[in-house]
């Protein structure tokens, strides 16, 4: 089962961040992965069927500065609460896991782009564009939802077999290191 919900939600400084559309953002982000987990488990168990669970997560979730604060703190619970339903299920035979795609010109990723740039006429090739070039280790490659596809459908199949409580980060390097001093080398 693939949980695979998200809304932006509220932008801004964390001095300004109104409770209310913090909440209507978790109702969506974390709840919503909740009851999926809930209810995906409930089924396997009573069928007495292992199975996998997969849950989306986001680059934001594990490097500051990607995303707003309240967007942030729903995607990094998400990597908790697979941490642990895997702990309480896997004796079910039932493992839970992540994907944690970054820089996929979805339309939530583009419309943020169009916003923080100030420009409407942006499109999905502007923004994947611009991922390729900044925010990926791949130079000119940047991320494609069939990449994160691939990723789940590997989760979810059975040579994944021993993979529980992981979180399998698509994004072309990008959260694991930097290039910016990629001259040292050089020659």
């Amino acid at each position: 089962m693939f949980n695979n919900a998200g809304v932006a939600g509220p932008d801004g400084s964390i001095t300004n961040l109104e409770i209310g559309r913090l909440t209507s953002l978790l109702a969506v982000n974390l709840n919503g992965v909740v009851h999926g987990i809930k209810h995906a488990a409930r089924a396997m168990i009573d069928r007495k069927t292992a199975g996998s669970i997969i849950c989306s997560s986001s680059s934001a979730a594990i490097m500051g500065g990607l995303a707003s604060h309240a967007y942030t703190m729903s995607k990094e619970a998400i990597l908790g609460l697979a941490r642990t339903t895997a702990c309480e299920l896997g004796e079910h035979g039932i493992r839970v896991n992540c994907v944690s795609p970054h820089g996929v010109a979805s339309e939530m990723l583009v419309g943020a782009y169009r916003r923080f740039l100030g420009n409407p006429d942006l499109k999905t090739e502007d923004v994947s564009k611009m991922v390729s070039e900044t925010g990926s280790l791949l130079k000119g490659r940047g991320p494609t939802v069939e990449d994160v596809a691939q990723g789940v459908l590997f989760l979810a199949s059975d040579e994944s077999g021993f993979i529980t409580g992981h979180n399998l980060v698509i994004d072309g390097g990008f959260t694991a290191a930097s290039n910016q001093m990629s001259f040292i080398y050089q020659g």
